[in-house]
């Protein structure tokens, strides 16, 4: 996990932040998001601009999971390297 968040902390470019996020979800296996109700297990990025909504979208269908820590551990890293995207996204457009 260190890895990736030293990735985000490199990013020079929105388009490297977008590139890394796919790269890190698309490590995610659909095992990992089946705590999750349904409508909160799809991810997609397309832009810098969704990154944040998915971020918030993972973090409310996280907060109703229910169930043992070893099953939403996996959630839990996912939402928090989403925030750290989020958040130097700000970084890098000035927010």
């Amino acid at each position: 996990m260190n890895a990736w968040f030293k990735e985000v902390d490199r990013a020079t470019t929105q388009a490297e932040l977008v590139s890394n996020a796919r790269d890190y979800c698309s490590l995610v296996h659909p095992r990992d998001l089946a705590p999750l109700p349904a409508e909160f297990r799809e991810i997609v990025i397309e832009s810098g601009s969704d990154i944040p909504r998915l971020r918030e979208k993972l973090a409310k269908g996280y907060a109703g999971v229910r169930g043992h820590a070893s099953e939403v551990e996996k959630l839990r890293e996912l939402v928090s390297y989403l925030a750290k995207v989020s958040a130097r996204l700000g970084e890098i457009r000035g927010e």
